[in-house]
């Protein structure tokens, strides 16, 4: 390659001839892919959004808890940030007083699933509980709490990667313990690309199936000033026309959105450049491809 050649190095270890003004991220992108996984190192980055669509989502599943719903379905594609809205709901929900479990992987094995959905409801078991004692004590943790008029809601993520077995518990917490007779609520969430292969008998038994839809451009141009306002010392600015390359080559997802975010923001504290092109945003998502 002749040396008067106008040529860029990426982080993906392939050369691009005549680089854009504003694409100093192939350093930083470069770090990131020593680890194993540069979306684990930018999603802690990011301050978290509270969005359009994330309020909606949150309104809704507040409605099926109101109505007593006996299951109800958070959908959305990966990335869509059903997790973090997961967790900061479950956090309001124990603050205001629920019991509420929390699975974030249904796991493989039954007795795994049993165990985690027990020690988070309290129940009275131990290292040598068999199955069908975890089982038994759930079930017995549950009737009590009914009968003590508590609030219950269990919510179980990635439902999608839910062993045969698991949704079987699923149906028959649902069926015996979750309505509005039993007083609990069970909330389900799946990616949008896998509902179809769903169990359709969860699927029946939901009285409400709740979309959380991308961010739209104004959504990421709210979150890039929530952004910029969390890392004041930053050099980062984003005019209208990156902001839409964000959006666009985001597809409005928060999570990918946070990461094209970081980068930038490290890629311009690593250069002397004071803004990012929508040049710079196409190359940071070819990247994280």
């Amino acid at each position: 390659m002749s040396e008067d050649q106008e040529c860029m190095k990426t982080a993906g270890g392939f050369y691009r001839n005549n680089p854009k003004a504003g694409m100093p991220c192939a350093l930083v992108l470069a770090s990131t892919r020593t680890a194993s996984s540069p979306q684990l190192i930018v999603a802690r980055m990011s301050p978290f959004f509270e969005s359009p669509a994330y309020l909606e989502a949150v309104a809704r599943l507040e409605y099926a808890l109101a109505r007593r719903d006996r299951v109800a379905v958070l959908t959305g594609p990966l990335g869509s940030g059903k997790s973090s809205l997961l967790e900061k709901w479950t956090t309001k929900l124990r603050r205001d007083g629920s019991i509420v479990p929390y699975l974030q992987t249904p796991g493989t094995f039954e007795q795994d699933f049993l165990w985690e959905l027990a020690i988070q409801l309290k129940a009275d078991v131990g290292l040598a509980t068999t199955p069908t004692e975890l089982w038994f004590r759930i079930r017995e943790q549950l009737t009590t709490y009914a009968l003590e008029e508590r609030s219950v809601v269990i919510v179980v993520d990635h439902v999608e990667e839910m062993a045969q077995e698991t949704a079987d518990i699923l149906l028959t917490l649902a069926r015996l313990h979750c309505g509005s007779t039993a007083g609990g609520s069970l909330i389900l969430s799946v990616d949008s690309a896998k509902l179809r292969s769903f169990d359709v008998r969860l699927l029946k038994m939901a009285d409400l199936k709740i979309e959380l839809e991308a961010w739209t451009c104004e959504d990421v141009a709210h979150f890039t000033r929530t952004y910029q306002a969390a890392f004041p010392n930053s050099p980062l600015t984003l005019d209208e026309a990156t902001i839409q390359a964000v959006s666009q080559h985001s597809e409005g997802l928060p999570r990918v959105i946070s990461q094209i975010l970081d980068l930038s923001r490290l890629a311009l504290e690593a250069s002397e450049s004071q803004s990012v092109s929508p040049e710079t945003v196409e190359a940071i998502r070819e990247e994280l491809l």
